[in-house]
């Protein structure tokens, strides 16, 4: 009697068994991974231990006979000695010589896209790769094919961000060493280019298709002008701060980065026009290599553009036609031969968020999606399940980098989704048409940028929410916990999905969530006395008063921040706002102060007292009895005591000179007495301010609000009269103004003072614990 065939009965995932994950594939391209990583970091030391441990590794599978061991070792080998002979030969030759020395030489090299970045004090500056073809220098000429990175600042900025990409041009650099592995040396302008040859025909059709669609949308408002070639193509010059930072709040700024998304929704576009006009078989495929290849010119072909070429192709076939299975066999393949073509993807941050959003929608979105669809509409569950699957899988790098965790994430993603892919694809055929057809490129980016202004209205009101996101400690355990949590949710994810009544509690929890500020955990400390808040490029300080009480001295530039600050401290009392002086960094948050707040009395210097910014206070603040501090003055609320040291005296024609240095050194002087401690706040005090203070006032304190930031201009009389044991810097990150200044942070070191920055650690509160100081931060606990 033949034997009775049983059916397939799916698992509970929604997948046949046959279907269940393969990791074979995945621990390959681990293991390439770590060779490249290794072989890259330029540490002989450490490839050397690399390679006793896959000596120990092969044996040991030999022995045993495990075949996917010795399979694993044998890739991390090659991948260890192809990347690290690469990167011994970037570091040899006459480029790096000459570099180690500090030359000055005379190079023609063909250009690729640059792009400007903030310098800090010293401006902004133009960043290109070069492609060497001939150095002359020290009486010597020689060819080469080494890749250099050139910086130019000043006059010289505007002429090399004026070189096409493509062309090339000749030049006198400095050559440095690099840090950088991937590249030969650094190499700093020292005059403005000669143009030797323009752009090859490829390149030039590029850069005027890249042209046309900035023109394409050049009658836009100032965001989706801005947004649309970052949608289409990663071109974020012309984004404003305000727009980033929104973006950056909201988990948004993935769309503007070159990504597997952007070739996944053009060939998906492709495709579905190919098919309506019956273009099938052969031909089809063709026309989807075209445009894949297209996509790469048209990104200017660099490791970043290839590594989303082949994300999206492995996202695209693996979400198309096939289960976990076969989507990690790709998604390895992929990895391991974007490795073996440019081992430095292994060390980039780009790369691991590719990967890792890769494989979290293979192994998830696929079966959450069949789940979810069990009660939504199909179209519905996918564009839920996607956006989670790949934030659950990056959440943790993502953290590590920003040190926060942003709530309204997911929603911003799932409400933007659907503008997302027509924005992208109109955007795409503006670039293409700019050229033949500029009249249809123009009312196609006019499109495109009606679906990008509903993506930076959702940026922007998604960024005003009080609990946008939250602080999450970014060491090794506050990672590791953050690892825990999302693999535990992923692992409960399908039964979650399940029950709709459970769905609707957590995205009514999401948005209470969102509506009401959060505190990172174990934030505040439940002994805090003071409190320097993460509010940016300012300072905003909370003296704890009493319960739900605090004296706040200054409230930053921005309003949300200092709010959330102080939401999270459970201030609902002001008994004191106190400003050291009428800088926007210091008052522009004054509102924030007092939102939803009683501030009861404002202490203001009696100094400048004309100053326009003084107008935004007495406005947000209305009916607030003003006090006019001067030297001597006393106040206090609850067991804090605030006295004025020190004040500088304006004279009339300085007022008028808006921000200058002697109006920073008008700032209040503070000494507050609190819990057994004395705190040092002195506003933007700036050296020869601070050495009048010294010489009048006693300084001594056991911590100290460094004054202006950290910046360089700072009084050895006034840091030795202080002598603090901790010094707390309230500083934005990757400021303009490059605070704090590397020497006021070595000199506090060297008077043994602990120093604790808000661009690093957010939110800093300072208490004491049995007599003794006791230090807190948000964002590493």
């Amino acid at each position: 009697m033949a034997p009775r065939l049983m059916p397939t009965l799916p698992t509970a995932s929604g997948y046949e068994a046959s279907e269940a994950a393969d990791w074979r594939g995945p621990l390959l391209a681990v293991s390439a991974w770590v060779g490249a990583w290794v072989g890259t970091s330029g540490i002989t030391w450490l490839s050397w231990v690399l390679a006793a441990l896959a000596v120990v590794g092969l044996v040991a599978g030999a022995l045993h006979r495990r075949r996917l061991v010795v399979a694993a070792v044998g890739v991390a080998v090659v991948l260890l000695g192809l990347a690290g002979a690469r990167t011994w030969l970037a570091g040899q030759g006459p480029v790096a010589d000459l570099a180690s020395q500090g030359a000055v030489v005379t190079v023609e090299a063909t250009a690729s896209g640059g792009r400007v970045v903030d310098g800090g004090p010293g401006g902004e500056i133009w960043l290109v790769q070069l492609q060497l073809h001939r150095i002359d220098g020290r009486g010597m000429a020689w060819r080469s094919g080494a890749t250099v990175l050139l910086s130019a600042t000043g006059e010289r900025l505007q002429a090399w961000s004026r070189v096409p990409p493509g062309a090339t041009v000749r030049a006198s650099v400095k050559l440095a060493v690099a840090d950088d592995t991937s590249i030969s040396a650094w190499a700093s302008a020292r005059a403005v280019p000669e143009l030797v040859a323009g752009p090859g025909p490829v390149d030039a059709a590029v850069n005027a298709v890249r042209a046309g669609l900035r023109e394409s949308v050049n009658d836009l408002p100032e965001g989706p002008r801005a947004l649309v070639p970052a949608l289409v193509v990663g071109d974020t010059a012309g984004m404003p701060a305000d727009l980033v930072t929104q973006f950056k709040v909201t988990g948004l700024t993935h769309l503007t980065a070159v990504s597997g998304a952007n070739l996944t929704l053009m060939l998906a576009a492709l495709l579905w026009v190919a098919g309506r006009i019956r273009v099938l078989g052969w031909w089809r495929r063709g026309l989807a290599v075209v445009g894949v290849a297209g996509f790469v010119l048209l990104c200017r072909g660099e490791p970043s553009v290839l590594r989303a070429a082949a994300m999206g192709l492995i996202g695209l076939v693996a979400l198309g036609w096939s289960g976990p299975r076969q989507g990690l066999r790709y998604l390895s393949w992929g990895m391991v031969a974007l490795l073996v073509i440019d081992p430095w993807l292994g060390r980039s941050i780009g790369f691991a968020l590719s990967v890792l959003a890769s494989g979290g929608i293979i192994i998830w979105a696929r079966r959450w999606s069949q789940v979810l669809a069990r009660w939504l509409p199909s179209w519905l569950a996918e564009a839920v399940t996607v956006p989670v699957a790949a934030q659950l899988a990056t959440q943790p790098v993502v953290t590590a980098i920003s040190g926060q965790v942003s709530v309204v994430s997911l929603a911003a993603n799932l409400v933007a989704a659907p503008l997302v892919g027509p924005g992208t694809v109109l955007g795409f055929a503006a670039a293409w048409c700019s050229v033949p057809f500029p009249p249809l490129a123009k009312a196609l980016g006019w499109a495109a940028g009606g679906f990008a202004q509903g993506l930076c209205w959702i940026a922007n009101v998604g960024s005003a929410l009080p609990g946008a996101s939250t602080a999450w400690p970014a060491s090794f355990v506050g990672i590791a916990l953050l690892t825990v949590a999302c693999l535990g949710i992923a692992a409960g994810m399908s039964a979650f999905l399940a029950r709709p009544w459970l769905v609707g509690l957590a995205v009514l929890a999401l948005v209470t969530a969102c509506l009401q500020p959060l505190s990172p955990p174990g934030w505040p400390p439940a002994q805090w006395s003071v409190v320097s808040c993460d509010v940016g490029q300012g300072d905003a300080t909370v003296i704890r008063a009493g319960p739900g009480a605090a004296i706040v001295v200054d409230a930053g530039p921005d309003a949300r921040a200092v709010d959330k600050c102080l939401a999270q401290l459970g201030i609902t009392e002001v008994p004191w706002l106190v400003f050291t002086h009428p800088h926007a960094d210091h008052i522009g948050g004054v509102s924030g102060v007092a939102n939803g707040r009683t501030v009861q009395r404002l202490l203001l210097p009696a100094t400048n007292t004309s100053a326009s910014g003084w107008a935004q206070v007495r406005s947000a603040t209305s009916g607030v009895p003003i006090t006019m501090g001067g030297i001597g003055t006393v106040v206090s609320a609850g067991s804090v005591q605030l006295k004025v040291l020190a004040l500088h005296q304006l004279t009339t024609a300085t007022v008028s000179e808006g921000e200058s240095a002697e109006e920073n050194d008008s700032s209040l002087t503070l000494s507050v007495q609190i819990a057994g401690m004395r705190v040092l706040l002195a506003g933007d005090l700036q050296e020869s301010g601070q050495a009048e203070v010294a010489a009048t006032a006693d300084l001594k304190a056991d911590v100290l609000l460094v004054p202006h930031h950290g910046s360089a201009s700072q009084s050895a009389e006034f840091l030795t009269a202080a002598s603090p044991s901790v010094a707390l810097i309230s500083v934005g990150a990757d400021n303009d103004y490059g605070h704090p200044a590397a020497r006021t942070v070595t000199a506090l070191q060297n008077a043994k003072a602990q120093v604790f920055r808000t661009d690093q650690h957010g939110a800093i509160a300072v208490g004491t614990v049995a007599g003794r100081i006791q230090v807190t931060t948000s964002r590493n606990l």
